[in-house]
């Protein structure tokens, strides 16, 4: 894949100068916003977080197909009471990285969201389902009934604000793709069960699967899965992996709000070995959540410089917004080098409290970002006690 687009993406998100800009009386506080680019990080109080499927453009006039996606999303922003200031945090999946489409992608920013008020972003190039050219998905923030899972079937579902959020790491059974995407589901709802949650309090299902012409067996699958219960958004995207054909993580609400002063906990469901450096589990009890931009590294010379200034960003942008390493609840990390995937390995436990990393999916794709670059990481973190 050529490594146009995403080189412009990384000046377009983190502008040098930029001033942080927020409104404390809204649901929603934006950070580190530049004039032509999307926030940094997004702050958001619980409300009901509308978590939507993956809407893709197919068929569109040329130039037109961000325009496209965004109408979808603000389609099912309307269905749900609110509208663009809603939405926190905007994931774009782009088969096609030219230059044209970045500009799209920025006059679209500009057009639907004022300075100092727009999402946070994260862009991932990937093949697409549907042989689409660009596709997404959103977090809104919506009002909702404080315990009841409101749906948009194929949509969107809500997250309550009555009920604890649940983020189960990325788990991969092995076989080809049929019975590999059964087995993980299995284990996803094995899980829950640890939980006291099941299968019809799951909000989204993000999987990462190999290739993505498969994509509707995977979906076949997943939906089998449900059996009686509601089909909650799904979200495809390929990845690079040789030793599973999919991995697949999910988000659910839990039946209540448990009683603490913690913001976030970490569980190991029993029989299962943890990581110092990630969670099999995170579970948010805190009002607020923190979106923040897909991060790359600033120029680097080599694998640990590269490593270490993701991190650097990412602990800067987490505490612009009140967060910090201690209170990051789930990452997805994209990587293409190996190399760097090793030295990501090794200098991980570094940042990370043993006692509390973040749930985490790491994911093998062939770019993510400059030339050069092998490491990206898109992070969901809760405001620091």
């Amino acid at each position: 894949m050529k490594r146009l687009l995403l080189p412009a993406i990384a000046g377009f998100l983190f502008s040098v100068g930029a001033t942080p800009a927020f409104s404390e009386d809204g649901p929603i506080s934006h950070y580190d916003s530049d004039p032509s680019g999307a926030s940094r990080a997004v702050r958001v109080k619980r409300g009901g977080l509308a978590h939507t499927s993956m809407f893709t453009v197919s068929e569109s006039k040329p130039g037109e197909e961000m325009a496209a996606l965004i109408s979808q999303i603000e389609e099912v922003a309307k269905e749900l009471g609110s509208d663009f200031s809603g939405v926190a945090k905007l994931n774009l999946f782009v088969a096609d990285e030219s230059p044209a489409l970045l500009d799209q992608i920025k006059a679209q920013l500009v057009n639907s969201w004022p300075a100092g008020k727009r999402p946070a972003l994260t862009v991932i190039p990937t093949p697409l389902p549907e042989n689409a050219k660009i596709a997404g998905d959103a977090v809104i923030h919506v009002e909702s009934d404080p315990m009841k899972i409101k749906r948009i079937e194929g949509k969107a579902a809500v997250m309550p604000s009555g009920r604890d959020m649940i983020y189960i790491s990325g788990r991969a059974a092995s076989g080809e793709l049929p019975e590999a995407t059964s087995g993980t589901m299995e284990q996803l709802f094995a899980v829950l069960e640890h939980l006291s949650a099941s299968r019809k309090d799951v909000i989204q299902v993000k999987a990462f699967i190999r290739p993505m012409s498969g994509w509707e067996i995977v979906k076949e699958e997943i939906e089998k899965s449900f059996g009686d219960a509601p089909v909650p958004p799904l979200v495809f995207v390929e990845w690079s992996s040789s030793s599973r054909a999919t991995e697949i993580e999910l988000i659910a609400a839990a039946p209540d709000r448990a009683d603490t002063k913690m913001s976030v906990s970490y569980f190991t469901p029993p029989g299962e070995k943890s990581s110092p450096v990630y969670s099999r589990v995170a579970r948010v009890y805190s009002d607020e959540i923190v979106y923040i931009s897909g991060t790359t590294a600033p120029a680097a010379e080599s694998p640990e410089e590269e490593v270490n200034g993701v991190f650097q960003t990412l602990k800067s942008s987490a505490e612009k917004a009140g967060s910090g390493l201690l209170h990051f609840v789930k990452a997805t990390y994209y990587v293409s080098d190996a190399t760097v995937s090793a030295k990501f390995n090794e200098l991980r436990p570094e940042y990370y409290d043993p006692e509390r990393p973040p749930a985490a999916s790491k994911v093998a794709v062939p770019t993510v970002g400059p030339a050069g670059r092998g490491l990206l990481v898109d992070m969901v973190a809760v405001p620091a006690r």
